[in-house]
């Protein structure tokens, strides 16, 4: 009886995390639409004289669709994922190449964010073993979640170099914290941080970090957090050493 019951809880909570999701998924897809929906109307209907403020209006819709283009990718990643279709094609890569890639396409984001942000390459980095692909969505992954969890004090790190025969990458930021007894959970697919109704404020799908999760599985890689509530996380890809 306490298995049965037991096993009913956990589908039950599955089941919420899920129907959470859709309705996370969904106000996730819906505002950037409405966003995009509204500044194009505006310019047809040529409203908008100023070329500055064409070019402003131009940048939003950039900015929305390139966000809306993450949120599906990100689905269509888990799915593949979960249906252990997602297919790696590893070859030699940079890190470097990688992490300055990732903050040239969120440059536009965090400036009008207000975000100061600081790329620390290391010097002569060694490549690794990876899909460049896979590696990139784990990156971007780490930069979205570090502006979304970001306030007040805006401010963004990205750095890279080599630690205990491990190359890294990592992604720091000042923001909201994750408290140690969330740390363990927060690779769980679908799992989000409930605390303060941060759920509610700071919209998301809760498969960002299990899809980067999986990506450190498949490098035989590992993927470390440090972070504590009010002074913000460090995310840091582990990846095998490459002589």
């Amino acid at each position: 009886a306490i298995i049965i019951f037991l096993n009913i809880k956990k589908q039950m909570e599955l089941s919420q995390l899920k129907s959470d999701f859709v309705s996370g998924v969904s106000h996730e897809i819906r505002t950037p639409l409405a966003l995009i929906s509204m500044y194009i109307e505006t310019l047809e209907m040529g409203r908008i004289k100023s070329q500055e403020k064409v070019r402003e209006y131009y940048n939003v819709i950039l900015t929305e669709t390139t966000r809306l283009s993450g949120i599906v990718n990100r689905i269509l990643n888990f799915s593949q994922i979960e249906n252990n279709k997602r297919k790696f094609s590893f070859s030699s890569v940079s890190l470097n190449d990688i992490a300055e890639t990732a903050i040239n396409s969120f440059k536009h984001i965090l400036e009008s964010k207000g975000f100061t942000y600081t790329f620390e390459p290391a010097e002569s980095l060694p490549p690794v073993l990876g899909d460049h692909e896979a590696i990139s969505d784990a990156v971007n992954n780490l930069i979205d979640n570090a502006i979304k969890y970001s306030k007040d004090n805006k401010v963004l790190y990205v750095r890279t170099g080599i630690i205990d025969a491990q190359v890294y990458l990592e992604v720091q930021d000042q923001g909201i914290g994750i408290s140690t007894k969330h740390q363990r959970l927060i690779f769980d697919k679908f799992f989000r941080v409930s605390e303060k109704n941060l759920a509610n404020s700071v919209k998301g799908s809760g498969l960002g970090l299990a899809i980067v999760k999986n990506i450190m599985v498949a490098h035989k890689g590992d993927i470390m957090v440090k972070s504590n509530p009010g002074e913000g996380s460090l995310f840091r890809l582990l990846f095998p050493y490459r002589n």
